[in-house]
C-alpha cells in the first residue's frame, strides 16, 4: 500500500514538510518500480531508498552552512568538509558524513566568534565597535593587547576617531554610534586607572547636555520677497565669547535637527518658559525650512519662511536701511558638550547636536542671561536631565526602563533556549535514522544470509541423496553438513566415503588361495563388522553382507 506524509515519521525523524514529501514520493516510486518487476521486500528496499536521498538533500543543506560558520569562525575543519564532500558526490557513507557535520556544527557554536589580527584570535570583546556580532569582519577600533586592555591600544582607537585619525586612515562607524564608542573607551581608560585629565580628548566623556543660545547677526542673510529670507542658523569653530566651540564634523552630521525648526519673536522669558513651555502661536512669525551644511562657509544656513506679514515687513525695512545687524538668529537647542582646550582656551566641545526647541528673531545676544534662565528647570527637562537626577526624581521610571531591557533579555535567552531545543531534537532525530538505517542493513544482511543457507543446503541434499552410498551414510553426511551455509566440501565428503566403502569391501575378500570359494564365516562376519561401522544396523549390514 503506498506511503502518505503521516507515515513518514515512522521510518525516519525530524523532516521538514517539503522533505516528507519528498520523501513519500521516493519510496512510492521505489516500491512501484520494485513490486512490477517481481522484487522481493519491496517495501523495505523502498524506505531504504527514500532514507537515503532526504539524508542526501540533508547533508547538502549542511554542508554549505558548516562551510560558512566555519569561516566566521576562522576554524579548520577541512577533514569534515572532505568526507561530506565525497559523500555527496557518492563515495561515502551519508549517513556518516550528516554525522559528522552535525557533530562539527554544534562545536563550532560553543566556540565564540573571533577576529584575526597579527596571528591572534579577538572576540567581539575585543572591540569598542562590535554591533554586529556575527560579522567579525565590521569589528572596529581593538581595545586589546593579547587577552588584556592596554592604555597604548586605546590611545590608537581614540587617535582613529580625531579629526585627523590615526596615521590619515579613519574607521567607517555610523554617526549614530560614535558616542556610545566614546563611552566604551573612556570606560576602559578608567579601568585602567587614567585619570580625566589623561584620556584622549577625542572620547573625553559628554559632561553635560546643556542648552545652547547663539546669536548670529541678520547682515549676511538675504531677505527675499515672497516671505522667504537666508539666513546663517551656526557657524563652524568658537563662539564669539569662546565658551563654545562648533567642530564642523558635528554640525554636517547634525544640521537637520533644525529642519522645520518653528521661530518666533525673541526668545521666551523665564515666567514664558515656566507657564507656556510649548510657545505661544502669536509669537510663532516664521517655520525655517531647507536647512543644509554649506562646505564651503563652514556654515549651517536655512529659508526662514515668514508667516506674519509684519515681520516681513520688519526685515525688509532693516535691509533697505542697513540696520540687519540689529537683528539676529538666536538658536534655542540642546548639545551634548565635552570640557576640552582647544587653541588654548578651555571651551565646551560639541559633540552632538541633540534637538532644536526654536530658532528665534532676537534683536541681541543673551549676554549670557539666557542660559541661566534655562539652567533652573534643569531637572524637570527631559532633554538635558541625566540619570542621576532622573533615579532621583523619576525612580518609578527607572524601574519601568529596567523592567522592560530584563524582559527583553530574557526574550532573548528563551528564544535562545528554544534554538538549543530544537540542535538537540534534530541531534535525537538523526540518531534516530542513524540507528534505524543500521537495524534496517542489519536485517537485509541476516536475509542475504538465510537465503544463501537455504539454497546450500538444497544443493547438500540433493548431491547426497543422488550418491551411490548406504543410506546410513547418507544420513551421517547430513548431519554433519545441516548449517553448512555454502556446499564447499560436500562433494570431496562423498568421494571420501564412496572410497572408505571400496576399501572395507576390498579388504574382506580373501586373497591368494586360488579360485575363489564361497564367503567363510569369519569373512561373512568381518565384512558384516565393517558394514555397522558405517554406521548400519545389524539388518541392514546382513543385507548388505549377502548383497556383495
Amino acid at each position: 500500500m503506498p506511503w502518505t506524509v503521516s507515515d513518514v515519521d515512522s521510518h525516519i525523524k525530524g523532516l521538514s514538510d517539503k522533505s516528507k514529501e519528498q520523501w513519500v514520493a521516493v519510496a512510492n516510486s521505489a516500491l512501484a518500480k520494485c513490486e512490477k518487476e517481481g522484487g522481493k521486500e519491496c517495501d523495505v528496499s523502498a524506505i531504504k531508498q527514500a532514507n537515503g536521498v532526504v539524508a542526501k538533500e540533508s547533508l547538502q543543506a549542511k554542508h554549505a552552512d558548516i562551510i560558512q560558520e566555519s569561516a566566521l569562525h576562522n576554524a579548520d575543519i577541512s577533514k569534515v568538509v572532505d568526507l561530506s564532500s565525497k559523500a555527496l558526490a557518492g563515495e561515502g557513507d551519508i549517513n556518516e558524513a550528516v554525522k559528522a557535520v552535525n557533530k562539527a556544527m554544534i562545536s563550532l557554536k560553543e566556540t565564540a566568534l573571533a577576529k584575526i589580527e597579527d596571528g591572534v584570535k579577538y572576540p567581539a570583546e575585543a572591540y569598542a565597535y562590535a554591533s554586529d556580532k556575527t560579522n567579525p569582519s565590521a569589528w572596529q577600533l581593538r581595545l586589546r593587547e593579547g587577552d588584556k586592555v592596554t592604555r597604548k591600544q586605546l590611545d590608537r582607537a581614540a587617535a582613529f576617531l580625531s579629526p585627523g585619525g590615526f596615521g590619515g586612515k579613519h574607521v567607517d562607524i555610523p554617526l549614530e554610534e560614535v558616542s556610545t564608542v566614546k563611552r566604551t573607551i573612556r570606560n576602559e581608560y578608567k579601568r585602567l586607572g587614567v585619570a580625566d585629565e589623561d584620556i584622549s580628548k577625542w572620547v573625553k566623556e559628554a559632561e553635560m547636555r546643556s542648552p545652547i543660545f547663539e546669536y548670529t547677526p541678520l547682515t549676511e542673510s538675504v531677505i527675499a520677497g515672497m516671505g522667504k529670507a537666508k539666513a546663517i542658523i551656526l557657524k563652524a569653530g568658537f563662539n564669539s565669547s569662546k565658551e563654545r566651540y562648533y567642530p564642523a564634523e558635528t554640525l554636517k552630521r547634525d544640521f537637520k535637527v533644525f529642519e522645520g525648526s518653528k521661530m518666533f519673536s525673541d526668545h521666551p522669558t523665564e515666567a514664558d518658559d515656566k507657564a507656556r513651555p510649548e510657545r505661544s502661536i502669536k509669537d510663532w512669525v516664521a517655520t525655517l525650512k531647507n536647512v543644509e551644511w554649506d562646505e564651503t562657509g563652514q556654515q549651517i544656513i536655512g529659508e526662514p519662511v515668514i508667516v506674519e506679514s509684519w515681520m516681513q515687513q520688519k526685515l525688509a525695512t532693516l535691509r533697505d536701511k542697513g540696520l540687519l545687524n540689529e537683528m539676529g538668529i538666536s538658536i534655542n537647542a540642546v548639545g551634548q558638550a565635552t570640557k576640552q582646550t582647544i587653541e588654548n582656551a578651555k571651551t565646551n566641545y560639541i559633540e552632538k547636536l541633540v534637538r532644536s526647541r526654536s530658532v528665534d528673531f532676537v534683536t541681541y545676544p543673551g549676554a549670557g542671561g539666557m542660559v541661566q534662565m534655562f539652567e533652573s528647570g534643569v531637572e524637570n527637562d527631559v532633554d538635558i536631565i541625566n540619570i542621576e537626577s532622573l533615579k532621583e526624581r523619576r525612580p518609578d521610571l527607572v524601574t519601568v526602563i529596567v523592567t522592560e531591557a530584563q524582559a527583553e533579555f530574557k526574550q532573548e535567552a528563551k528564544i535562545k533556549m528554544e534554538l538549543e531545543e530544537k540542535v538537540k531534537e534534530l541531534e535525537t532525530a538523526n540518531a534516530t535514522l542513524l540507528k534505524e538505517n543500521t537495524d534496517l542493513k542489519s536485517s537485509i544482511e541476516t536475509e542475504k544470509q538465510a537465503t544463501a543457507k537455504a539454497t546450500a543446503q538444497a544443493a547438500i541434499k540433493e548431491a547426497i541423496v543422488k550418491a551411490e552410498i548406504p543410506e546410513p551414510t547418507k544420513v551421517r553426511l547430513q548431519e554433519r553438513f545441516k548449517d553448512a551455509a555454502t556446499t564447499d566440501g560436500v562433494e570431496d565428503a562423498i568421494k571420501a566415503e564412496k572410497a572408505y566403502i571400496a576399501s572395507i569391501t576390498e579388504a574382506s575378500k580373501v586373497k591368494g588361495m586360488g579360485t575363489t570359494t564361497p564367503d567363510s564365516e569369519a569373512t561373512r562376519k568381518a565384512l558384516k563388522e565393517s558394514f555397522m561401522r558405517l554406521g548400519m544396523d545389524d539388518k541392514q549390514a546382513e543385507t548388505a553382507v549377502r548383497g556383495k
